[in-house]
């Protein structure tokens, strides 16, 4: 199903900033994933380049690299009923397949723009990632099942070559004006942090993969990637042309707390199967924090809670499921 848009005029040359993972032959639509601008803690950051978004934290917290990307860079292009990735889609761990929040922001959309009776909002939406998503366009289906005033709900499905690799469910519920004194609503100051820390080891240097130039990242306590708390931000649309929705942002990175406890000493690989999203209340501005713990079993499979905030508190909570290998398994 697509949104109604029309598809953007395209090059198939591979930007040199993904030259070296991509290895598919998809038509991409941004042309160049740059050179980082911001150099390490103590070190006054550089201008910024021409084509670097506004509003990118960078000149703020010199101790985050951060590479440029065009002011019209997007996760996806629609091409009629398809959605087309573009290499900012691309995961860490496998060069053809996507990130995990790609399709989980895709899905986040499609289900948020779903028509209701009344206005709705998306309280909890679970995206099962029944396998890689790879770098080459998707269809999409969406269904409601559940139809009403009070709640709503919808299940979405991705599909390349007619093989379905994600699936989401979302209720939604109807909006209403709730005040009462003691609302326990989650809300706390939560400022982003004022001195980030350095990264101690970067797992994606110095060739970043797709989604990490998609990123930004502040780094609250020691150590930076799989240490928490942790600050991310979407840097770009989830569709070209569009306005990235709070839930979308939401579902997006949520994924990145698959790392949330990783212990580097212990010698095992995992993927998480889903990512399952809570939500009490959209998101003020696009930083979120997350924090949480996580579980690894004896048979396979591990769990994961993290707890995703804004500047003003809580904004939802997260649950996944992984799928865990033992030492030396390929």
């Amino acid at each position: 199903m697509g949104l109604g848009r029309t598809s953007p005029r395209w090059t198939r040359r591979v930007p040199p900033g993904v030259n070296a993972m991509v290895t598919t032959t998809l038509p991409f639509h941004n042309m160049r994933l740059g050179s980082p601008v911001c150099l390490g803690a103590g070190t006054a950051a550089r201008e910024p380049l021409p084509d670097l978004r506004p509003g990118d934290h960078c000149g703020e917290a010199p101790a985050v690299v951060l590479h440029p990307v065009e002011k019209d860079a997007a996760l996806f292009v629609p091409d009629g009923d398809r959605y087309v990735p573009t290499p900012y889609c691309q995961g860490p761990w496998d060069p053809g397949a996507q990130f995990g929040g790609s399709p989980a922001a895709l899905l986040a959309t499609l289900v948020d723009t779903t028509p209701s009776l009344v206005p709705m909002q998306v309280a909890r939406l679970t995206t099962d990632l029944m396998r890689p998503a790879p770098l080459t366009p998707l269809t999409a289906e969406v269904h409601v099942i559940r139809e009403g005033k009070k709640i709503q709900v919808v299940v979405a499905s991705l599909f390349a070559d007619g093989v379905e690799v994600a699936r989401a469910t979302a209720l939604r519920v109807r909006r209403a004006s709730v005040e009462a004194d003691g609302l326990p609503d989650g809300r706390s100051s939560n400022p982003l942090p004022p001195r980030p820390k350095p990264v101690e080891e970067d797992p994606f240097a110095p060739n970043p993969h797709g989604s990490r130039l998609a990123m930004e990242y502040l780094f609250e306590g020691s150590g930076g990637y799989y240490r928490h708390p942790g600050w991310v931000r979407l840097r770009i649309d989830v569709i070209a042309g569009q306005r990235p929705l709070p839930v979308a942002r939401l579902a997006y990175i949520a994924d990145s707390a698959s790392g949330v406890g990783h212990v580097r000493t212990v010698p095992i690989s995992w993927i998480n199967a889903d990512v399952a999203l809570n939500v009490v209340r959209e998101p003020v501005g696009e930083w979120l924090s997350l924090d949480g713990r996580s579980w690894i079993g004896h048979t396979g499979t591990g769990q994961v809670q993290a707890t995703m905030s804004d500047v003003e508190g809580v904004v939802a909570t997260v649950s996944m499921v992984r799928l865990v290998d033992p030492p030396g398994a390929s």
